[in-house]
């Protein structure tokens, strides 16, 4: 069976080029990065919003995942100010705004073996890559639904991400 995900690396300057789009989107994770909430409250809920919502958004903004337009100002702002921690991925996606949001919140909880409800951060770069790897083909064309492309910060001097393509067959 082919693998069902292909990973490319991609620089801050390929990134900032698909920003025009209107398909790049950023989740950025409040939870690790106490400097998410004021940014997301400058950009305003036309850019930025939590996948929270009703009064889950109100009483757990300090530590939410927003969803975020990317553009060149915002990439700036994560490689200047946070793109060495933990501050959440990217996702290039066929989908608005609003329809992003409905769904990423679809996968914001999780089920255990025990049948318990958990939260799911998957949109901590360090639970990603390692949740993809292990989804089965048909968990792999939920998860990706309009989304083509999940980008994870590397480590390292020089900033830049690893994509995550979903092949179509796993979409």
């Amino acid at each position: 069976m082919p693998a069902l995900l292909q990973r490319t690396s991609a620089s801050v300057e390929q990134l900032k080029r698909l920003a025009p789009s209107g398909k790049l989107f950023a989740i950025l994770d409040a939870c690790d990065e106490p400097a998410v909430p004021p940014k997301c409250a400058e950009l305003g809920e036309s850019r930025a919003i939590s996948l929270y919502r009703g009064t889950a958004q109100e009483k757990h903004k300090k530590v939410a995942p927003y969803l975020v337009c990317a553009d060149d100002a915002l990439i700036d702002w994560l490689v200047e100010k946070i793109w060495t921690r933990p501050w959440g991925i990217f996702a290039y996606a066929e989908a608005s705004f609003e329809e992003s949001r409905s769904h990423f919140r679809r996968f914001l909880k999780a089920e255990l073996p025990d049948k318990r409800q958990v939260l799911f951060r998957f949109y901590d770069p360090r639970v990603l890559p390692t949740y993809l790897d292990k989804c089965e083909p048909a968990e792999l064309r939920e998860f990706y639904g309009p989304v083509r492309a999940f980008g994870v910060s590397g480590a390292g001097d020089a900033p830049g991400v690893t994509l995550i393509h979903g092949r179509p067959e796993a979409r």
